[in-house]
């Protein structure tokens, strides 16, 4: 199956806005897309004595327990913008990295996104947040972004 577009839609599910993706049912491009939801959870690596071993949180088990519980808030925001003329797919995709920014431009580039949807906090300019300033410069897919008041 074909599809108009491909989209990656990048949700902090600590934030309270991703409430905002809601508002994604208005564009009307969607109808018809591959649509990514995707989280991208940080990761810490501790080094363990004065040798090469170390250690990474969380770790695989707890991983394992985010990105079910990742994948299920997902699912919710998903639920609350596809309408009963939903035509496309949607994968909702829980990433772990030490630099969240660089990987999901890597996921970006993977994937051959072509449209970024992400929400960015109101406050002088549109590209406050470093996350939407990183991916504004490392990725090559058009942005939608969704301002929200603070």
């Amino acid at each position: 199956m074909s599809f108009s577009s491909k989209v990656a839609v990048a949700i902090n599910l600590n934030d309270p806005h991703a409430e905002i993706f809601k508002a994604m049912n208005q564009l009307e491009f969607l109808n018809n897309s591959e649509i990514h939801f995707v989280t991208v959870n940080m990761t810490t690596t501790y080094a363990i004595g004065l040798g090469e071993s170390s250690i990474v949180y969380p770790l695989i088990d707890d991983q394992k327990k985010i990105q079910e519980s990742s994948v299920a808030g997902l699912g919710k925001l998903s639920e609350a913008f596809v309408g009963l003329d939903f035509k496309g797919i949607i994968f909702m995709d829980c990433l772990f990295s030490d630099d969240p920014k660089r990987k999901f431009c890597e996921f970006v580039a993977e994937k051959n996104i072509d449209t970024i949807i992400l929400a960015a906090r109101e406050k002088r300019g549109i590209f406050e947040s470093s996350f939407t300033q990183y991916v504004n410069k490392h990725s090559h897919a058009n942005m939608i972004i969704l301002k929200h008041k603070v």
